[in-house]
């Protein structure tokens, strides 16, 4: 590995350790699942005898909010500094909520109907187990 592989790959690994001690992740094999990989893998990139691949990269930075600056180029903090507040909602956004919103209804309708067919075959089997 080339120098500059080497140390991004000591920050993937040192951003993943600070994800683990700050409990963002269970463990190791629950981090390795989030990441889609095997823990067989995932030990062999933490021991350094196999480097991260851009998936663990991507991952760290959209799912945990690591710098990809940081990771890439060592400048900079490790956590990116979320721009959430300085956004502007989209235009689109209520519209986006009462869709949500419907959809929310829909599926409690359909778990209404559910319960209700399951306390019918519940009553039905109370019934049908009594008269044998």
């Amino acid at each position: 590995m080339k120098n500059f592989e080497i140390a991004i790959n000591e920050r993937v690994i040192e951003a993943i350790n600070t994800i683990l001690s700050s409990g963002l992740a269970l463990n190791k094999a629950d981090l390795a699942e989030k990441f889609g990989i095997k823990p067989a893998k995932f030990s062999e990139i933490l021991n350094k005898r196999m480097k991260a691949g851009m998936d663990i990269i991507q991952n760290l930075c959209i799912n945990y909010d690591i710098s990809a600056d940081w990771l890439i180029t060592g400048e900079g903090a490790m956590w990116r500094v979320s721009s959430v507040m300085n956004e502007t909602p989209p235009p689109d956004r209520d519209k986006y909520v009462q869709l949500l919103e419907s959809k929310i209804e829909d599926q409690q309708k359909i778990i209404d109907l559910l319960e209700e067919k399951v306390e019918a075959l519940m009553t039905g089997e109370n019934t049908a187990s009594m008269a044998e």
